[in-house]
């Protein structure tokens, strides 16, 4: 997504935004996103923040991050084996608003990428976790809570992929010490924003079927 500045120079009058004041209106105006954004009424913004899946106080920040990247995103990336965690890892510490984990399998001593989704959770992230239910265990519940993670279980699923502010990975590592350190595992990595997107209502769609605590 790219929002260049916009010089009313080359913008019909009908064309500019019309709540502004009567002076700004006819003044030669650099339009920069946050200019624009200050324009929205509230209601278009609160349509940009539903379908960027984030609350209205971070939608421009969101819409920063994703001007950052480059247009369409990056293309997939696939990593194996211990690549995945690392990868899994830089997503986790760079998330600023949203975190969405679905993972069928949660050990009981998980491995230290499941640490790093607590700690997101604990600097203010809003973290969602999904995983099977016969995996629940007393110190999962007590980490999760005690870290402010919003988690639910869902008996069939089977599913293992991430989510965060701009990024997602879907592959076959779960939260698991032997996933981590000895099974065969392959993930993709992704930051298409409508790929993004397209996962994110997965995932909500699992969550709606799960069951929370």
């Amino acid at each position: 997504m790219t929002l260049n500045p916009i010089s009313t120079d080359k913008t019909h009058k009908s064309d500019r935004p019309r709540n502004l004041p009567r002076a700004a209106r006819n003044k030669r105006i650099s339009w920069t996103p946050n200019r624009l954004w200050s324009t929205l009424r509230s209601e278009d913004k609160k349509q940009v923040a539903a379908g960027l899946g984030c609350s209205l106080s971070n939608v421009y920040s969101r819409l920063q991050r994703f001007r950052a990247t480059s247009p369409g995103g990056s293309g997939p990336r696939h990593f194996v084996d211990r690549e995945i965690y690392r990868h899994m890892a830089r997503m986790l510490q760079a998330a600023r608003y949203e975190i969405l984990a679905a993972v069928a399998f949660v050990s009981a001593s998980p491995p230290p990428v499941f640490g790093q989704l607590l700690a997101a959770a604990s600097r203010g992230v809003e973290v969602r976790l999904l995983f099977r239910s016969d995996n629940l265990t007393g110190g999962i519940v007590k980490a999760s809570q005690r870290s402010g993670v919003d988690f639910r279980t869902l008996s069939d699923l089977h599913a293992k992929f991430l989510v965060t502010d701009t990024t997602a990975m879907n592959g076959s590592a779960n939260f698991t010490q032997a996933s981590a350190d000895r099974s065969s595992e392959v993930a993709t990595f992704f930051s298409d924003p409508s790929l993004v997107h397209d996962l994110r209502e997965v995932f909500f769609g699992y969550w709606r079927r799960g069951r929370s605590y």
